[in-house]
């Protein structure tokens, strides 16, 4: 062990080795910060969507953690920690491709690197929603929905996610699950396995540099045999790495100080009107590119692209036939790289750029029909206890169908008749007959229940 240590810390390295070959521990840095950051605000986060106070448990705990005393920091630290490893696994992966440190005997490196590399993207994505605002609610819900596109499995992978048709309490509760439990698991797994391979195999431009001399003499464990140019890993190369970390550190600092994460209105299933659906930004281009496909072609592009991305990534050292890891000797795979890279940042540009501003409050539907406007609402708020069983009285509001037949006193909808709704009469309060609902929470916003009023009042139409 003695002798590991020492051709660890005395390795040699080059006196002009690259900052760019220090992203991967910039990397690591970064998820460290997440996941203390992320400890921190787990013991004040609350994944509920329950009414406290006229707000979601969820929103209002965040909002909570912002008005502690060191809340907005340590959220801010989250926040633009997790935009920032997105950035810098990407800018990381980018590195090892243009060096070509992906061939062998590096093949196992990489491939762990992009499975961590989606692993990065479903952290950043699940804790998206954790928030409970609009912005959460419906950046998911578009995220969520390009599930559906996949063959045969696409519906039952989008309840699957969502615990159901809609983002509702379940949602919630398992994208924390994913993100807090599963997902750390699986990374801290797969990133052992990567660390363990580059630790066997060295940086691939270090290993490139050294003399064959050096190799056939070298002693292991001997630290001054070093080739000249060359430099021992410590302490020269580990104080730029740290040093690395540090300004890391002051510019996360220097943004979550400066620029604290926002908090948007609560999640509302009725605010589509005031609210522009769009992904999180490192889906826009993916996103800006669907608008130029031809309506058909959707499930193409929302499946094919990621596949076929998933494919090529995976697969590339064994695609990749050119035995040189030059740059200028690999034009053909440099050249796709830039292609997908120019192609990525402009569609992403365009994303961003047509997005247009939102406006807050909750507007009243005046012609709402069940399934695009009053279904969301009830499965989020009732659909967890009245699912059919006997205890919440037979009652199902996942679907019009059950809805419209009732529990086991009869229907719960008079169409044409609001008032005489023992829904509204339940949501309202307004009689002693009926249990107000939902039970032992706050009541539903006035404007919600007065849309649910807005679409008795026409009839109750399916759609």
């Amino acid at each position: 062990m003695h002798v590991e240590l020492e051709e660890l810390f005395y390795h040699p390295v080059p006196r002009w080795v690259s900052w760019l070959d220090f992203l991967g521990f910039a990397d690591a840095f970064l998820f460290v910060n997440q996941a203390i950051t992320g400890l921190l605000l787990a013991t004040r986060y609350r994944p509920s969507v329950a009414a406290a106070g006229n707000l979601p448990d969820a929103y209002r705990s965040v909002a909570e953690i912002m008005s502690a005393p060191a809340g907005p920091l340590i959220r801010g630290l989250h926040f633009w920690g997790a935009n920032a490893v997105v950035v810098l696994v990407f800018l990381h992966a980018l590195r090892v491709f243009y060096i070509g440190a992906y061939k062998h005997p590096r093949r196992a490196t990489w491939i762990l690197g992009v499975l961590l590399g989606v692993v990065t993207l479903l952290f950043a994505f699940s804790g998206y929603l954790l928030p409970w605002d609009q912005q959460a609610y419906w950046a998911t819900t578009v995220g969520t929905a390009m599930s559906t596109y996949a063959p045969l499995i696409g519906r039952w992978l989008v309840e699957l996610a969502r615990g159901g048709a809609y983002i509702s309490g379940l949602t919630l509760t398992r994208f924390y699950a994913l993100h807090t439990i599963f997902l750390p698991a699986l990374f801290w797994l797969l990133l052992a396995g990567h660390l363990a391979l580059v630790m066997l195999h060295g940086l691939a431009e270090v290993e490139a540099a050294l003399p064959a001399s050096y190799r056939k003499l070298h002693v292991r464990g001997k630290r001054n045999d070093l080739p000249p140019g060359f430099v021992p890993f410590w302490p020269p190369t580990v104080f730029r790495m740290a040093l690395l970390v540090f300004l890391l550190g002051v510019i996360l600092v220097a943004l979550a100080a400066t620029f604290e994460p926002g908090l948007g209105s609560p999640a509302d299933p009725l605010n589509r009107e005031n609210y522009q659906p769009v992904p999180v930004w490192y889906f826009l281009s993916i996103y800006q590119f669907l608008k130029y496909l031809p309506g058909r072609l959707d499930a193409w592009g929302i499946v094919g692209i990621p596949l076929v991305a998933a494919v090529v990534l995976l697969g590339l050292p064994y695609f990749d036939r050119n035995p040189s890891r030059r740059p200028g000797q690999r034009p053909l795979a440099i050249g796709a790289g830039l292609v997908v890279v120019l192609g990525m940042a402009t569609f992403t540009y365009l994303g961003w750029s047509s997005m247009t501003p939102t406006r807050g409050g909750t507007a009243v539907k005046e012609h709402p029909g069940f399934g695009a406007d009053l279904r969301p609402v009830l499965q989020v708020n009732c659909a967890n206890c009245h699912s059919g069983r006997k205890k919440s009285g037979g009652l199902d509001l996942g679907s019009y169908a059950s809805l419209m037949k009732g529990g086991n006193t009869g229907p719960v909808v008079k169409p044409g008749d609001p008032a005489g709704s023992r829904l509204v009469q339940a949501l309202e309060g307004t009689t002693t007959d009926v249990t107000p609902m939902p039970l032992g929470q706050q009541p539903l916003p006035a404007t919600w229940i007065k849309s649910i009023r807005n679409w008795i009042r026409d009839g109750a139409p399916d759609n």
